[in-house]
């Protein structure tokens, strides 16, 4: 028998989830031995113990890049494989998402590598897919809370499962787009460079019925893409989904044998998805509002006019925020995610179409911070109204915001003091992330200026204007208006004034407040003390609720 008879022509690689151990899955192993295609002299499997905890620092991104380098090496090593199947488990299934979409070259500026076209299968043990879900484990909000307030916190590993989180947003992205693109491919009966056919892997999320972390909506990016299915494994809870410890091994083996062994001969969908729909436009409200405003069902309405077959308009809401919490650095930051959950989720819902944006006030706050997170995020139309960004936004995205919008046009009014005022005066406190673009406008030639409306913070989604609204992102061509002003008046001083009335104001409050705790006859600590926790009090207060 010759080498290349006795090689294993297929590798599985195994990677397990948090405080997990390959040695962990030797009983999977070894039943898994007697099937055909995985036995001892055909198989080759794979371990990678990254040995994740709550406690370990590093994205896992930076996880995923050093398990494709292992597999590149293996691949190197054995002169490739003939087949390569991807388990992964809770955390793992992200994990070896991550290592195919980096090697297959679907995250832009990485090279390709040769394994990712011999991958026929992904077998996901209650994969993490779309992030936890804090409302559903109590006690990880704290992390995500402090994550927020306290930076550095934020490498801790797990936040970067949080649903949401940019890592998971660019991640889901990418896979939807590389899952499109290749399904294209196989349809058009394409072939890699060694002529081998492109064909889309088959994608099993397994779930265990006493899963609390993860639920069968959370894989909607998995089961909404072609090559996409699901399992249920009956009296299995998130960690024991792999084993066979106190339960009846052989009903739970028939299932697990299935994803690995099983033909899935229907190619078709898990979930369904409109097919129909070429167009998707979000309309995202702001401070002191919510996402049934009038002007969010006027506008829908007249959409929906213009084209209820081929376009949908979708109005997700995080909430009533007031300009108080607007104010706080954190607060705002959490609605982030929110959004870039939203947009995964209706991209896996619908991969093929455009998207399009019409946001308000706090809504462009979102909406810019999540494009500068996430690179795989798209709108061609963005219609920015009332915008709390800073003027030099757009020149953030260091030369790939061409790739990620198409049209931006900033509709600015002459009186609103949201901007011109309250977003000033923050900046002056030092608040970089927001800034008086919609009202003094933004630098360069990224976007398309509509200034001045005569009117405050809402002025330019007055029905009047629908129209041109509707319009601009349909991809119309639109005229500005005949009744804008040419001039913002005294708006524009208070405005220029603000930064330096706000800097003045705290330098008073904080000096009063010194001056509380150190004026009387001694207890200057226990004043201070509960000056300091009413302060922390009022903030998180504003924070969690």
């Amino acid at each position: 028998m010759n080498d290349q008879q006795s090689r294993p022509r297929r590798l599985v690689v195994l990677v397990p989830g948090f405080n997990g151990h390959s040695s962990k899955w030797k009983e999977l192993r070894d039943k898994l031995a007697r099937e055909p295609g995985y036995g001892p002299g055909e198989t080759r499997w794979f371990p990678f113990n990254h040995g994740s905890t709550l406690l370990s620092f590093g994205g896992v991104r930076k996880v995923a890049r050093k398990l494709r380098a292992r597999i590149d090496a293996e691949w190197i090593r054995a002169s490739g494989y003939e087949d390569v199947v991807l388990v992964g488990h809770s955390m793992g299934g992200p994990l070896v998402r991550e290592a195919y979409v980096l090697a297959a070259q679907a995250v832009p500026g990485e090279t390709a590598s040769d394994w990712t076209q011999r991958v026929s299968r992904f077998v996901l043990f209650a994969s993490i897919n779309r992030g936890i879900d804090t409302r559903r484990i109590w006690w990880l909000r704290p992390g995500a809370w402090l994550a927020r307030n306290f930076p550095i916190l934020s490498s801790f590993r797990f936040v970067d499962l949080y649903r949401g989180s940019a890592f998971l947003t660019n991640l889901r992205i990418n896979w939807i787009r590389h899952f499109g693109a290749l399904a294209a491919a196989q349809d058009a009966g394409e072939k890699w460079p060694d002529g081998h056919t492109k064909e889309l892997p088959k994608v099993i999320q397994l779930l265990g019925t006493e899963d609390g972390l993860v639920s069968r909506e959370d894989s909607k990016d998995v089961l909404a893409l072609q090559g996409g299915h699901d399992l249920t494994v009956p009296d299995a809870n998130h960690k024991d989904i792999y084993l066979f410890d106190n339960t009846d091994a052989d009903l739970r083996y028939a299932v697990l044998r299935e994803a690995f062994c099983g033909e899935f001969a229907s190619n078709q969908p898990a979930v369904a998805s409109d097919r129909d729909v070429r167009h998707v436009i979000f309309l995202l409200h702001g401070i002191r509002a919510s996402n049934v405003d009038d002007w969010i069902k006027d506008l829908e309405a007249t959409i929906t006019d213009r084209d209820s077959a081929h376009t949908i308009v979708k109005h997700p809401t995080y909430g009533y925020f007031t300009a108080a919490r607007f104010t706080l650095p954190s607060v705002r930051r959490k609605n982030i995610t929110i959004f870039q959950d939203w947009y995964t989720e209706v991209l896996a819902e619908h991969p093929t179409a455009e998207f399009s944006i019409i946001a308000h006030s706090n809504g462009t706050y979102i909406l810019g911070h999540s494009l500068l997170a996430t690179p795989g995020m798209r709108f061609t139309n963005v219609a920015l109204a009332g915008s709390v960004l800073p003027r030099n936004f757009w020149q953030r995205f260091n030369g790939r915001l061409k790739d990620q919008v198409g049209r931006i046009r900033n509709h600015r009014a002459n009186r609103d003091w949201p901007v011109a005022l309250l977003c000033s005066a923050l900046r002056g406190l030092l608040m970089r992330d927001i800034g008086t673009g919609g009202f003094a406008g933004f630098d360069g030639d990224s976007t398309d200026e509509v200034a001045y409306y005569a009117g405050g913070h809402g002025e330019a989604l007055k029905p009047d204007h629908h129209p041109s609204l509707v319009d601009f992102v349909f991809g119309d061509e639109v005229d500005e208006p005949d009744s804008l002003q040419r001039d913002a008046g005294s708006f524009r001083q208070l405005s220029n004034f603000a930064p330096y009335a706000a800097a003045v104001g705290v330098i008073v409050l904080a000096g009063t407040l010194l001056w509380y705790i150190f004026s009387g006859d001694g207890g200057e600590l226990e004043r201070g003390l509960l000056v300091g926790a009413a302060v922390a009090g009022l903030y998180v207060i504003f924070d969690i609720l």
